[in-house]
């Protein structure tokens, strides 16, 4: 199974679209996938589910790209500048895609009131729009990581 194909199973199990892409995604020699799920709980659902804020998908993806390329300490100071330049490239690419990096946006309401979070339950977005996000998150992360090896 490969990373998109993960996260969508993960998200298809439950998990939250910033767990999703985060767990399918993180270095597992160095974090293991139930902290990694623990870690991206808070990011889901535009942040706390509050749904106004980063799509999780988004978040899941920028925790990703820290793990690998981020700040560890002082002596990594241009890891910093290299992670906040990838994180930009990253959210300008998903929002080419999506049309947004705002949870709001994507789904075209707030799920932070409960009102319209049972209408996207009842329109299916999250089987739907979310599954997108995931999907595309989980894409574009491939093809970056995939030419930093190359």
């Amino acid at each position: 199974m490969n990373r998109k194909e993960k996260a969508l199973q993960l998200f298809s199990n439950r998990c939250n679209c910033s767990q999703a892409v985060f767990a399918a995604f993180r270095r597992a020699e160095v974090l293991d996938e139930a902290s990694a799920l623990r870690m991206a709980t808070v990011f889901g659902g535009g942040v706390a589910g509050a749904g106004g804020g980063l799509c999780g998908a988004v978040s899941g993806a920028l925790l990703a790209l820290s793990m690998r390329y981020g700040m560890g300490g002082i002596e990594e100071l241009a890891n910093k500048t290299k992670s906040y330049e990838l994180g930009r490239q990253f959210m300008a690419e998903f929002e080419k895609r999506m049309g947004s990096c705002r949870c709001e946006s994507i789904l075209g309401l707030c799920i932070g009131e409960p009102e319209n979070l049972q209408k996207a339950r009842e329109l299916k977005l999250f089987e739907t729009v979310c599954v997108d996000a995931v999907g595309t998150a989980a894409d574009i992360l491939e093809e970056m990581l995939n030419a930093e090896v190359s």
